[in-house]
């Protein structure tokens, strides 16, 4: 039996082959990293921060919850793209 990276490495090549054949570029990207995913250093630590503590008995208990404000959406991106300028600037470091 063939290991899981030796099989996820014949995989990829037949992609490379078929996008070779196909005339298509590419581009390289950098790992999966939470300090660029918006959900991850954002969104997820809001939704605890608001659930933590609570238990709900119903369905609509959870609807009842308050929406984040726009601003704090708005202020999430500006850091998101603060952060990928600075992965940008270090080469991925």
């Amino acid at each position: 039996m063939q290991k899981w990276s030796q099989r996820s490495s014949l995989k990829n090549k037949g992609k490379e082959e078929f996008l070779a054949t196909k005339e298509i570029t590419v581009l390289e990207h950098p790992a999966y990293s939470p300090d660029l995913a918006p959900s991850d250093f954002f969104l997820l630590p809001k939704i605890k921060e608001i659930l933590k503590g609570r238990h709900f008995d119903y369905t609509d208990d959870i609807r009842s919850l308050k929406a984040l404000p726009q601003n704090q959406f708005q202020n999430c991106f500006e850091g998101w793209t603060r952060r990928w300028h600075q992965c940008v600037a270090s080469q991925g470091e």
